[in-house]
């Protein structure tokens, strides 16, 4: 049996799915963390049968499940502090401790080689305030990098991530100079592409009027842009997401996703600090670009029109 122990500390991110929380958690004890943080929402009032299914997940996870030399910290609020609010608060939680972190919510399958892609990364970048991210998730694998081991884009993933603290210190939940962001014309300048920029822009006007904050992970990514952050990719995804479903109770379907993850492997080489266009325009056009086809743009339309104007 491997006794061997992975330095890097490690925070799961749980709430409602034991189904999907056990295959992540498998992979933890695969790795055998010296260090690792867990959080674990409360369940919403009024809804029914979330606490069991709170309760299934933290026992999932208890010290019995634990076989290994590790120092274990666990933070259970006793009432629901919702996604926005528990997600960032558990990271922040978590920097109080430790200088470097791998962040894993519990429907984010990861390769083995994703905690080596990721110390990797966090060593190699310790000392370079630009690079602020270290995504595991690689989509649009149909463009082939086989020169490099690692890229970067300005677009931080989060199924499955790592950074440091001095990056996380800049974290701006409330988005505070966003309207001086937005004046200076900071994201058409950082991707050169005004379509991109009113997308992003779109999406941060929608965070920064709420006066609830419903989302934590937009604020991340604004951070990025705030400070021309860089994240590092892979050249092959590492994480799977296994949530794909939303089902009675808020609770996702697992699905086998993880065949398509890819081993990682370094490659001897420098690498440039600087951006992959090509990447950025084929994520662009895949995920916030792609315009439906005609007839399906007809029929929404259409749909519209009788939700406001009701028979």
């Amino acid at each position: 049996m491997n006794t061997k122990l992975f330095d890097i500390p490690v925070l799961l991110i749980m709430f409602n799915r034991p189904e999907t929380t056990c295959h992540v958690f498998e992979q933890i004890r695969k790795l055998r963390p010296s260090k690792l943080y867990i959080f674990s929402d409360a369940s919403r009032e009024g809804v029914t049968e979330e606490a069991e299914l709170v309760e299934t997940c933290q026992c999932l996870v208890d010290d019995s499940q634990i076989n290994w030399n590790c120092s274990v910290e666990r933070w259970y609020p006793e009432s629901n502090m919702g996604q926005a609010i528990g997600v960032s608060s558990a990271i922040t939680w978590a920097f109080e401790t430790c200088e470097k972190l791998i962040i894993l919510q519990d429907d984010c399958l990861p390769h083995p080689t994703f905690f080596t892609f990721c110390k990797f990364m966090l060593e190699k970048y310790y000392t370079n305030d630009r690079v602020m991210h270290i995504s595991g998730t690689r989509w649009d694998e149909g463009l082939n990098i086989k020169h490099t081991d690692h890229f970067f884009s300005l677009i931080g993933h989060v199924w499955g991530w790592a950074t440091w603290k001095r990056a996380w210190n800049k974290y701006d939940f409330w988005m505070e100079h966003f309207p001086e962001m937005k004046s200076q014309k900071k994201i058409e300048r950082l991707f050169g592409n005004v379509d991109i920029a009113k997308f992003w822009q779109d999406r941060f006007d929608e965070v920064y009027q709420q006066h609830t904050k419903k989302t934590w992970d937009y604020q991340w990514q604004y951070t990025l842009f705030e400070n021309y952050g860089l994240a590092a990719l892979p050249n092959v995804n590492l994480v799977s997401n296994i949530g794909f479903e939303r089902g009675k109770y808020g609770v996702r379907h697992t699905a086998d996703h993880f065949c398509e993850t890819k081993m990682w492997q370094t490659i001897p080489g420098s690498v440039q600090l600087s951006i992959n266009k090509t990447y950025e325009q084929l994520y662009a056009n895949k995920r916030y670009l792609f315009k439906p086809r005609l007839r399906t743009r007809i029929v929404n339309k259409f749909k519209q029109m009788l939700q406001i104007n009701p028979g």
